[in-house]
């Protein structure tokens, strides 16, 4: 089994420079015109995005845009990798809910994506 994330997005088009330019995931496949789909990739991880009213039109009963209060794990294998996200991030004033610590088993660097999802940037700890 496979769990890919599929975001529910205001704006396609701010989230996939958001990914792009502080996760760096590249653009793999986008959808439909206009476009309302699109597949982002970094490594063996993949995640989608598709607009708000695509999914309430494709999806009967589809629930009411709202913030999401879930919390998306992005585990680095550099600490390096991190430091730079955060400095990218705080240079073009994003919204960091979680400065960069080192909790008990991992570093971690708390920020929201441009829909209020909660991501938070990790790398274990060496021991």
């Amino acid at each position: 089994m496979e769990i890919v994330i599929e975001f529910v997005v205001k704006d396609i088009f701010k989230s996939a420079e958001f990914y792009t330019k502080y996760l760096d995931f590249e653009i793999e496949y986008t959808e439909y015109e206009p476009i309302s789909w699109m597949q982002l990739k970094k490594d063996n991880t993949i995640i989608m995005l598709v607009t708000y009213e695509y999914a309430k039109k494709d999806i009967p009963n589809f629930k009411e845009y709202q913030e999401s209060t879930n919390l998306y794990k992005f585990r680095y294998d550099s600490l390096d990798k991190i430091k730079e996200i955060e400095k990218k991030l705080k240079k073009d004033n994003k919204e960091i809910f979680l400065d960069l610590r080192k909790s008990d088993y991992r570093y971690e660097l708390g920020v929201y994506d441009e829909d209020k999802n909660m991501l938070l940037i990790t790398k274990p700890t060496d021991n």
